[in-house]
């Protein structure tokens, strides 16, 4: 399995004149109330933290107030039915990953919802994911993690996303082991399971970064086509044999029904922010990169990220 796309970041440094130009394409008298960003993940994982910067900048930069409100079930998938059910006024935003509108529908016939009933208005990050564990533990590599499962009869990983356990499965498929994916509630919930030592292993994008600073966590392999800068040891699963690459993104998206205008006036507004230097910064501390592909590149890519998922899944 090989999904991945280049594309090209263009930053802008944000200040007055940015602010004013996205502002200025807003209708008049919006918003006409708070504007709330749902996250349909839990507190504390990297679509939480970019949310909550995303909404904080924004209303720094406009005065608007932005409510942020944490809905997680179903990797996003409880949120963006709701978000179908909510006034089109252009005062809700979702805040999901690509597991929530390009895989979801091909896993759970009732979900209620495919990819082409949203609007998207650009990314917030790319997700590097990796397969991590306890540092203590007794694998470092993704070899050694294979025989330790060879010889314990199977081995757990905690996942907080469809993807993930279609990358477990991709991986004890290939090697031919047991490897059980444990869900949790979004990658916060799955990153404490493994520190906690209740699973073998987790699969991230960006939360268990400071861990792996800090000495706490190992990377076992890295998911997506590239090393990553924060592990440059750990090898992909490509490099390894498996043909294995899943890149994820941060999304924002409405109702398809919100008015065209109100669109546009909250992708430039995501855009502007999310290239800003500041903005840049805060992403590289924590080993990430915004990667916004604005409002017809984020549906181009997630079309074809839910091309890819359902035949997969049809596998």
């Amino acid at each position: 399995m090989n999904f991945t796309r280049t594309f090209m970041i263009s930053l802008a440094a944000a200040g007055l004149t940015a602010t004013t130009a996205f502002a200025q394409s807003c209708p008049d008298g919006y918003p006409a109330g708070n504007i709330n960003f749902l996250v349909g993940f839990g507190a504390g994982g990297g679509t939480d933290t970019v949310a909550r910067r995303v909404a904080s900048d924004i209303e720094a930069a406009t005065g608007w107030t932005i409510v942020v409100d944490n809905r997680p079930g179903a990797s996003g998938g409880v949120m963006a039915r709701g978000l179908l059910d909510a006034d089109a006024d252009g005062l809700t935003v979702g805040v999901v990953s690509n597991t929530t509108v390009a895989i979801n529908p091909h896993v759970n016939a009732d979900i209620g919802y495919t990819h082409e009933d949203f609007a998207y208005l650009g990314t917030g990050m790319v997700l590097n994911y990796g397969l991590v564990t306890l540092a203590d533990n007794p694998y470092t590599t993704l070899e050694e993690f294979v025989e330790f499962a060879r010889e314990e009869g199977r081995a757990t990983v905690s996942v907080g996303a469809s993807s993930h356990t279609i990358a477990v499965t991709t991986l004890a498929e290939h090697f031919d082991i047991d490897l059980v994916a444990v869900p949790g509630q979004g990658s916060a919930a799955a990153l404490q399971e493994a520190l906690g030592g209740h699973v073998d292993a987790t699969i991230q994008g960006a939360a268990h970064v400071p861990q792996i600073e800090a000495g706490a966590m190992v990377q076992l392999a890295t998911l997506t086509a590239n090393r990553a800068s924060y592990a440059p040891d750990a090898m992909t699963a490509i490099e390894s044999g498996v043909d294995l690459s899943i890149e994820g993104h941060i999304i924002f998206i409405m109702n398809g029904d919100t008015p065209a205008e109100v669109q546009s006036c909250l992708a430039d507004a995501v855009a502007t922010v999310t290239s800003s230097d500041a903005y840049v910064e805060f992403l590289a501390g924590r080993s990430a990169v915004p990667g916004n592909m604005g409002p017809e590149g984020t549906a181009s890519w997630v079309a074809e990220a839910s091309s890819f998922y359902e035949t997969r899944l049809a596998q």
